[in-house]
């Protein structure tokens, strides 16, 4: 399972290469975040409806191509985009922080040539981490949470209904 995941995020990133040398034009990159080997849960599926919605809305005037990818690392959402991919990452910023069920969204911004476009460009924080709100990567060395108490802190935030 684990593998089919790499492989699964090898094909996206190797997809996101083939539309930059398509277009030259920054690429949009939207998935959940989902801990664990099954990313293609009830959950995970409902946030992604959101996601995709929210992106179709925000980038709806700057969108020139966009596809859905399914595999065993969850759907993912990747567009095209006419315009500066730091406005685009200002944009995807703005999903992120929108709301609750924000916090579970990583939405990346590639320029033309490849290279991710940080919130620090943006002026924004590296995010926090969704249980206790310290630095996500500290949690994430130490093992500070258990996968059960993260699943289920983004299981509630999806069930919550206040997505709007």
């Amino acid at each position: 399972m684990a593998n089919n995941i790499l492989e699964d995020r090898e094909k996206r990133y190797n997809r996101i290469v083939e539309l930059l040398y398509k277009y030259n034009l920054p690429i949009l990159c939207g998935k959940i975040n989902y801990p664990g080997n099954n990313k293609n849960t009830k959950e995970a599926q409902i946030a992604f409806l959101v996601l995709k919605e929210y992106i179709e809305q925000e980038f709806k005037d700057i969108i020139i191509h966009s596809e859905i990818l399914k595999g065993q690392d969850g759907q993912s959402i990747i567009g095209v985009l006419k315009t500066d991919p730091l406005e685009a990452k200002k944009r995807a910023v703005y999903i992120e922080e929108r709301n609750k069920i924000g916090r579970i969204f990583d939405i990346d911004i590639y320029d033309n040539k490849g290279y991710p476009i940080e919130r620090g460009s943006v002026g924004r924080d590296r995010r926090s981490c969704i249980i206790c709100g310290k630095d996500t990567i500290e949690c994430m060395r130490t093992n500070r949470h258990s996968k059960e108490e993260i699943l289920s802190k983004i299981n509630s935030i999806i069930m919550d209904n206040d997505i709007s």
